[in-house]
């Protein structure tokens, strides 16, 4: 069963979701209202340094309707951590 989390960017800060302490395949994050750009890391939670918004080292979904997907860490736990200027809606999805 694949593990998702919806939720709403608050501006300017840090949003972390760790997901669950089992093999994943992939992670997906969405950007459901292109609102605002996101900025977001993946990776094991003690390896996992707080994105920057327009930081270097991240990764981004425009502010349009967009995802990426990615493989996930092969270690757990796993750390998914998202910022934005604004306040877009995303998803986070992983199985």
């Amino acid at each position: 069963m694949a593990f998702v989390r919806h939720g709403v960017l608050t501006a300017n800060t840090v949003t972390e979701i760790v997901l669950p302490a089992r093999k994943l395949d992939r992670i997906e994050v969405s950007n459901r209202d292109g609102a605002a750009e996101i900025f977001f890391r993946v990776a094991n939670v003690d390896r996992n340094p707080d994105p920057v918004v327009g930081g270097d080292d991240t990764e981004i979904l425009l502010a349009t309707l967009n995802s990426v997907e990615m493989a996930a860490p092969d270690r757990s736990p796993i750390s998914v951590k998202l910022i934005s200027a604004g306040t877009p809606s995303y998803t986070v999805r992983a199985d």
